[in-house]
């Protein structure tokens, strides 16, 4: 028999579904919607908004891969999109995420301005290891 055919994880799937069910709660005002990426359709208007992206990484394969994760807020204002931020980086540095296995290395806070929508933005990377699966 041969070995099984290994795929790569998601991990960023897997930070943007526990942050949309563990962040809402802990959010002053409008709940801030998360998903992997931005909508086209978002405005400062919009509730705040939480992007999850994988840029990439490195891979011990076929053990793990270990992308670097970013994750950027919206809001209608820096201090929000900060705040918002903040809480994301604690809650996922510090909680057990189902099918990550370890997150690490977080980087500081980057603020700035979306040329595209006009919304202030706060955005900060973690390591993410995913371990591979066996199809």
């Amino acid at each position: 028999m041969s070995d099984p055919i290994r795929i790569a994880a998601d991990p960023a799937r897997a930070v943007k579904d526990y942050l949309a069910t563990v962040l809402p709660p802990l959010v002053d005002g409008v709940d801030p919607t998360v998903t992997l990426g931005v909508p086209g359709d978002w405005t400062p208007a919009s509730a705040p908004h939480v992007g999850v992206f994988d840029d990439g990484g490195t891979a011990r394969w076929p053990i793990y891969d270990a992308p670097r994760l970013r994750v950027t807020v919206w809001a209608d204002g820096r201090t929000r999109a900060r705040q918002i931020a903040g809480l994301c980086r604690g809650i996922v540095t510090v909680r057990s995420i189902p099918g990550v296995a370890r997150i690490s290395d977080p980087s500081s806070l980057l603020d700035a301005r979306d040329d595209h929508n006009g919304g202030a933005m706060a955005s900060f990377h973690v390591l993410a290891i995913a371990r591979t699966i066996a199809v």
